[in-house]
């Protein structure tokens, strides 16, 4: 049961990511601050998310802790290399053909 909330954690923390690197794309303002800031505050509140699933699951049931974390950070990193080798590999490669 935790490692499903490990999976649905990941995902959730992976959002706000998604959410502020598609807003600092359509953002129109030419200042690197600006177009930074989203970044900043997407992995902010995904760092929220991650830390608060864990402290979570370390009151709740400290024994499974470990697996809980390792499916948190697996998911997590899972959907952040996929996005990126979609939006940076994959989605080129449509457009050249």
């Amino acid at each position: 049961m935790l490692i499903a909330l490990g999976i649905l954690t990941g995902v959730l923390g992976f959002l706000p990511l998604f959410l502020s690197l598609r807003l600092s794309r359509r953002s129109t303002s030419t200042h690197a601050l600006t177009i930074g800031l989203y970044g900043l505050v997407g992995v902010c509140i995904s760092m929220v998310i991650l830390i608060a699933g864990l402290i979570a699951c370390a009151m709740l049931a400290r024994e499974s802790l470990v697996s809980y974390v390792v499916a948190e950070g697996v998911v997590f990193l899972g959907c952040t290399i996929v996005y990126v080798l979609y939006k940076n590999v994959l989605a080129k490669r449509k457009r050249v053909k």
